[in-house]
């Protein structure tokens, strides 16, 4: 039964608290570690989230294999990780009961929430002009990333029994009737959200841009590619095209959007460029989404779509030192492309969680899930995440047993 605590003026679920909370920190590529840290102290502007669930993405990935090593010049290690949160609040400040709803919807203990990935300082060039797809100059904070767990009040990330959330996070309140399985989606589905809606921005009587009945190829169906191509069979695409290394995740991809298949593991690259243009009049799709992660992945992207078409890159999150030969008359300026960057999911996620409310009984989002580590399972095997003929999406159960 939750109470107010007079002294502090905040809310609590009860006067018992645990003494130290869990948590799993990655200390340096490959090597995880269970570490004990103390139960955080909040007051009249913070809050304290006992973390429901929290998946493992591209990015951690990435850093768990060595590729990424430094985050804004600083390096990333040690870190507890995980950005993509669902919570249920254990504790809040009387201040940010009311202020830190990107609604404005006051907030209260027991409430369950989604945790917006970074804190920005509101004051420089961005901020100041409201580009809620650009990331601030002077980010203060991006949850499961920076800073380090070796900074005080260390439980920044979802993969640890419970977080500290800094004043000025942005949360938002996950409606009861949905599911954590799929609201966890939110960070994720919010980049294919502003990523689709880019896409569509140039859309007129010409054919430039992307609409309804448009074809669209997915190059990487891990969970972020899987959730682009479902965001663009919502926006009314025609033909839908997957590609992938992993026969498993072809397969998740057919199941919920793809109408066309290609495993990239057995067919070249130019075959893969003519079987897709074969389907499409001998001229590619409207739109190509390179999700891979891989550099070499935008270049089949430049070359596989249409002349007047649109190409999204939002897989390239981490810079893998792998620059590519691009050619810029024949990749771009002669095709006349319309060329779109995602690399921030927004801060506005309502819209991104009313539509998976709407589209959860059409899109089985949860099917996406093959693993739910326990904090001990996921020291063990949080390499599983580099193997995409085993998994697709991993989330963290932190208090499962």
């Amino acid at each position: 039964m939750s109470q107010v605590l007079d002294s502090q003026n905040t809310q609590q679920v009860s006067a018992t608290k645990p003494e130290t909370v869990r948590a799993v920190a990655m200390t340096s590529p490959g090597q995880t570690e269970m570490r004990t840290y103390p139960y955080p102290t909040m007051d009249h502007d913070s809050a304290i989230l006992k973390v429901d669930m929290a998946g493992i993405c591209g990015t951690d990935r990435h850093i768990y294999k060595g590729e990424a090593t430094q985050l804004r010049g600083k390096s990333i290690f040690p870190y507890v990780g995980g950005h993509e949160v669902i919570g249920t609040i254990v504790e809040i400040g009387d201040n940010a009961a009311t202020t830190m709803d990107y609604d404005k919807q006051t907030l209260k203990v027991g409430d369950r929430v989604a945790l917006a990935v970074e804190v920005n300082c509101g004051h420089c060039y961005y901020c100041r002009k409201h580009y809620n797809n650009t990331t601030c100059l002077n980010q203060l904070q991006a949850y499961g990333l920076h800073p380090n767990c070796d900074t005080k009040p260390y439980l920044r990330g979802g993969f640890a029994e419970y977080m500290y959330i800094r004043p000025g996070t942005h949360l938002f309140k996950v409606p009861e009737v949905m599911s954590t399985d799929v609201a966890v989606f939110v960070e994720e589905m919010a980049v294919a959200f502003h990523a689709l809606g880019r896409a569509a921005g140039p859309f007129a009587p010409v054919n430039e841009g992307f609409g309804p009945g448009m074809s669209v190829a997915v190059l990487g169906n891990g969970p972020l590619g899987i959730l682009h191509g479902i965001m663009a069979s919502i926006h009314g695409a025609g033909l839908r095209i997957a590609t992938d290394l992993s026969d498993l995740r072809l397969a998740k991809a057919k199941g919920l959007y793809a109408d066309v298949t290609i495993n990239a593991a057995q067919v070249s690259m130019d075959d893969r460029i003519a079987q897709v243009q074969e389907m499409t009049e001998g001229v590619g799709p409207d739109l190509v989404i390179e999700s891979a992660g891989e550099p070499e992945a935008f270049i089949e992207a430049l070359r596989m779509v249409r002349k007047g078409g649109t190409v999204i890159e939002v897989g390239n999150w981490v810079d893998l030192g792998k620059p590519v030969a691009l050619d810029v008359m024949r990749h771009i300026s002669s095709k006349n492309l319309h060329i779109h960057s995602v690399f921030h999911c927004g801060t506005d996620w309502r819209p991104v969680l009313n539509i998976l409310h709407q589209q959860s009984n059409r899109y089985d989002f949860a099917s996406l899930i093959t693993h739910r580590f326990s904090l001990d399972e996921l020291v063990d095997q949080f390499g599983t995440v580099t193997n995409f003929d085993e998994c697709c999406k991993i989330e963290v159960l932190p208090h499962k047993k």
